[in-house]
């Protein structure tokens, strides 16, 4: 068995999308999932608020502490690249890629995606993020957009692509029609009011339609929740703000909806999609990457095409066989035979 430490910086949530990646990679090593390889240790810590304490922890200490962890692993794995100034000078390091979003900002489809104008300390934290992705001896990348991208960027540095994945069975158990769905058609959009996700955008596709949106995540602040709401009221759409579900009200949804819109422009995989899919439910997506490499390929649209979104939304039928099929490409087992393959590349 050869031995693996995961590591990454300051602890985050679960339920976040960087802690939910990094916690699923925890507890499928600490099973047995990837067979040959055995998780041996697992480097974060507690991020404070003193912002000098951060900064020493994320520049320093936390580094020299992974670089003495990689002399008693066969491979120090980092679970996301904002974390790649832990890539130790020796040994075998592995990265996990979501996107280069913040690394390196662009504008898509008139949307700003990454941090244009960084401040002078991120700006130094990027230099060591990027000296630390060159470094790595293997990059894995959840799209093959990103993968893309990687090469291009690291031309010197292996990549592997390897999708997220889900547990299949966790979409299919029974659950009940939420209380607060409507009897007509019921759509759903998840995410946040990031510009680059496009909730706005789904509001305007579903004004004038005999339909209900629920919008289900976190609000990002009070005021994009009352911005949205007003737009919402203006367009004529009948908006129902939903927030954060537990997993298993989130299932529900998922399962009793008519269908998912996701018309995000910049994704570093996109699972709202996917796990749309595993519960049996259309998911319509806008044509961006990386999202666009999920879906079947009617259920992809132009971004900026309404009268498109609107054709789809009329035209739903029951597609759950089909979509369920798709889903069952991203399996657990599927995502652990891709990481073992990874992992022995680099012996």
């Amino acid at each position: 068995m050869r031995k693996i430490t995961l590591a990454r910086g300051g602890a985050l949530s679960p339920y976040s999308g960087l802690g939910s990646t990094h916690s699923s990679l925890v507890q499928r090593l600490k099973s047995g999932l990837v067979e040959g390889y055995e998780l041996v240790d697992v480097h974060e810590y507690e991020i404070k608020k003193n912002p000098i304490s951060r900064i020493w922890k994320r520049w320093f200490s936390s580094p020299s502490k992974v670089e003495k962890l990689s002399k008693e692993s066969d491979i120090i794995h980092i679970t996301d690249q904002e974390q790649s100034g832990l890539v130790p000078k020796s040994g075998k390091s592995v990265v996990t890629v979501h996107d280069l979003f913040h690394l390196y900002p662009s504008v898509r489809n008139g949307v700003k995606v990454g941090d244009q104008n960084p401040s002078f300390i991120r700006k130094s934290d990027l230099k060591k993020i990027k000296r630390g992705l060159a470094r790595a001896s293997l990059l894995i990348c959840v799209s093959k957009d990103t993968q893309q991208e990687c090469e291009m960027r690291f031309p010197g540095t292996p990549t592997a692509w390897i999708p997220h994945a889900i547990k299949l069975q966790e979409y299919q158990i029974e659950t009940e029609k939420p209380s607060w769905f409507n009897e007509g058609v019921n759509l759903i959009v998840i995410g946040s009011e990031e510009p680059r996700k496009r909730v706005d955008f789904a509001v305007k596709v579903c004004s004038e339609m005999d339909v209900t949106l629920h919008k289900i995540g976190a609000e990002s602040s009070l005021e994009s929740k009352r911005d949205l709401c007003s737009y919402a009221e203006k367009m004529n759409c009948n908006l129902n703000w939903v927030g954060r579900l537990e997993q298993d009200d989130m299932i529900a949804a998922l399962q009793h909806a008519d269908a998912l819109l996701f018309p995000s422009v910049a994704e570093g995989f996109g699972l709202p999609p996917l796990e749309a899919y595993a519960a049996g439910t259309t998911a319509l997506v806008a044509d961006a990457p990386a999202h666009n490499e999920i879906p079947l390929e009617h259920h992809i649209l132009p971004p900026e095409n309404i009268d498109a979104w609107r054709n789809a939304i009329l035209e739903l039928k029951d597609e759950s066989e089909l979509v369920k099929e798709r889903a069952a490409l991203f399996s657990e087992e599927n995502w652990a035979k891709r990481h073992r393959e990874a992992y022995d590349s680099l012996f």
